[in-house]
Order: C-alpha cells, then structure tokens, then sequence
C-alpha cells in the first residue's frame, strides 16, 4: 500500500463516515405526529383534546393496522391515495375520473386503435374513452379537484360524444396541474398537513455534490489505480447514496394525518385480503363498483378484480341476480355480459359450460380492465410529472 492509497483510503473513511452520520441524524427529522393514549387510527372526541408526540422509531406509523371494511368517512379515492404517501399523482386524479364514472358523472369506454387487437376481447385497451354525463346525480356533491377535471373535460372540443383520455391528459395538462394543487391544497384544509406536503428535493446541492464526488474518485483513478483506490471509492459511493436516501425533506403528517393514513391502509388491508365468500349476490357489484377506485390508488385492483370475479361465477352457478346490472358506468367487456345474459335467456340451446366459460371470460375482462388502467397510469405518468 502507498501513501497515495493510504491518503485516499484515510479521506474515503473520514468523508464516507460523515455522510453516514448525518444521514443517521437525518432520521431524527420530519417525523409524522401521532396522538397518544388513542388507539392508532382515532382521533379525539369533539370537543375533546389528547397529547401529541413524534412517530417512532421510523418518520412514518408503522405499527399495527386494524382492518377497516370501508373507506375513512367522506373522503374520495383521490384524497386517500394523497395521504396515504404524500403525493398527489396520475394514478389519484385517474382513480378519481373512476370513481366519478361509478358516481354517475361520467362513462369510460375501452377504445382498441389497433385492429388487431380487437379480435380479441381479452386485450387490453390501448385507450379510454371519457363521456361527461346530460345531467348531474342528484345529492351528490364534488370536491373542488372533482368539479376541476369535470370541468377541464367539459371544456374539450367535442366533448359530447367523449373525450380519449390520452388527448386530454396531453391537451390539458395545466388542467391535471391545478387539479393536483387543489389535492395538495385539500390535504391542509383538512388538517393533515401544516402546509402543501408535495416532495421537494435537495436539487442543485445534491447535484453539485454528485459531481464533486464523482470529480474526486477519477482525479484518485488517474493517479492510481489499485484494489485500495477502488475500495475508498466505493466508501465515498455507497456514503453518498445512503445521505441522499436519507437526506430527503418531507412535511410530517399532523396526528390528525396520521390516524386518517391508518385508517386508510386498514381499508386497503381489508381490500388485500377479501375473499368471494364474504359478499352477497346483491350486494358483490355495487360493492365492487363503490371501492374499485379505492383499490386503485392502493394498487390492489387485481385482488378485488378477481373477487369480483369469483362472485359473478357463483352467482350465476346457483341461479343467483344478474351482477352485472351495478357496472352499466363503464362499455368494456359489456359485450361479454350481454352475450352470456342472452345464451341464459335462451336456455338450453347453449352448453352450461360455455355459459360458465363466458362468466369467466367476463371475469377476466374485468381483470383486464384494472390492468388496463394500471398499465395507462404508468403510460401518462411521465406527461404528469412537470
């Protein structure tokens, strides 16, 4: 070892290990407040009041979750999926347009621009198809982000005979911009930030710092390149990214944010873990509907698809209701409903079999559908983030 690698090694030590130490401190910031004496998920009584103190050991609640069979009270799937982790993204404002649909506001069609694509009902579809409603649901009132994208929808040309989404979302991005402040916005109004809690970054500083960096492992390269050299870079390295992990501001939640976060994801431990057996016949499509763009902004549609799924066969096995009438607000697949509501009508010109196989081709389209979706969310994220 030469003094070059000992000078090298000797600096790589001293800086890496004062990055990893005010990343360790780091820590000790931005934590969420959570209310003590209250059961996680509870707030204070009206009237009433209890102590507050720092979430520990991590920024964020991570204890127990208890299970919750519906969505924190009032709130829409594009204000849950803001709390839960702190941002206001496409994936909310699209389990809002979902949700609005559900609502009655609106009708989303699956549009297949590729024509081959369309011989085969179990494709997904390439775009949606987004119809304002003639007439408003009565005694249903939309939040000021709601009213916004309805009304950035309204605005596009043609907009009667619908609008594809992938247009809008390019066409009216300063639209989905000030629907997503009004989300960020709404997260203060209801007090579960102090102030706008959208992710900030270190920006140039961490930039400059990546370059210094990087600068000085090359200037050590050029002078000396050994198994020393290498190891002091490595340090440097794996220092820099531990700080810059660790290094992130964030707004910490208010207790009053946190019990509705956990409120929240025991609602999405209830929609992981449903099984078929605990709905009824009547009740599986309205359900299904009502919480589907919940699951969305949880990321768990696929699951609560497939229980969907699993209810309309054994409806339909034991001469159960029709579960499809509760999803007239969106045209995909309904072409596989119609269809298997018609061989039913005829009775006995078809097999059973191929009357089941087109619950299970239906089941599968629906599973498609949050697919789909899941799958356009990603596509159009990259055009949301400005």
């Amino acid at each position: 070892m030469t003094s070059m690698d000992i000078g090298a090694l000797g600096i790589a030590i001293v800086v890496g290990g004062v990055m990893f130490l005010i990343g360790a401190l780091a820590n000790r910031f931005f934590h969420d407040r959570i209310f003590v004496g209250l059961t996680p998920g509870l707030t204070p009584a009206p009237g009433q009041t209890a102590p507050v103190t720092r979430v520990q050991p991590k920024r964020e609640y991570s204890g127990e979750v208890p299970v919750a069979f519906s969505p924190p009270r009032g709130l829409r799937p594009g204000l849950v999926g803001t709390i839960v982790d702190g941002q206001a993204d496409m994936r909310d404002l699209t389990a809002t347009i979902v949700d609005l649909a559900v609502r009655g506001w609106l009708k989303i069609e699956a549009v297949d621009v590729d024509a081959k694509r369309q011989k085969d009902p179990k494709k997904k579809a390439r775009d949606w198809r987004i119809t304002p409603s003639d007439a408003a649901p009565p005694a249903d009132r939309l939040d000021q982000f709601e009213s916004d994208l309805l009304n950035s929808l309204r605005g596009m040309p043609g907009s009667e005979g619908g609008v594809l989404m992938s247009r809008w979302s390019k066409q009216r991005s300063a639209d989905l911009r000030n629907a997503q402040d009004n989300l960020y916005h709404q997260t203060v109004e209801n007090g579960w930030y102090e102030k706008d809690p959208r992710p900030t970054s270190l920006g140039c500083l961490a930039t400059l710092g990546w370059i210094a960096l990087i600068g000085w492992c090359l200037l050590v390269f050029a002078n000396r390149l050994s198994i020393w050299t290498i190891l002091s870079a490595l340090i440097l390295v794996a220092g820099g990214v531990f700080l810059t992990k660790r290094l992130k501001p964030r707004v910490p939640r208010t207790a009053v944010g946190t019990a509705t976060m956990i409120q929240a994801l025991g609602f999405k431990k209830y929609l992981a873990t449903a099984e078929a057996d605990q709905f009824s016949f009547e009740e599986a499509a309205g359900i299904f509907s009502r919480y589907l763009p919940y699951a969305l902004v949880f990321g768990v549609a696929e699951h609560w698809a497939k229980v969907f799924g699993e209810v309309a066969q054994r409806s339909h096995d034991l001469g159960g209701p029709d579960v499809f009438e509760g999803l007239l607000w969106m045209d995909l697949g309904m072409d596989v409903a119609w269809n298997l509501a018609f061989m039913a009508d005829l009775g006995g010109i078809f097999d059973v079999g191929d009357v089941i196989g087109g619950v299970g081709d239906f089941a599968e389209g629906i599973g498609g559908f949050v697919e789909g979706v899941g799958d356009f969310i990603s596509d159009i994220d990259i055009d949301f983030d400005f």
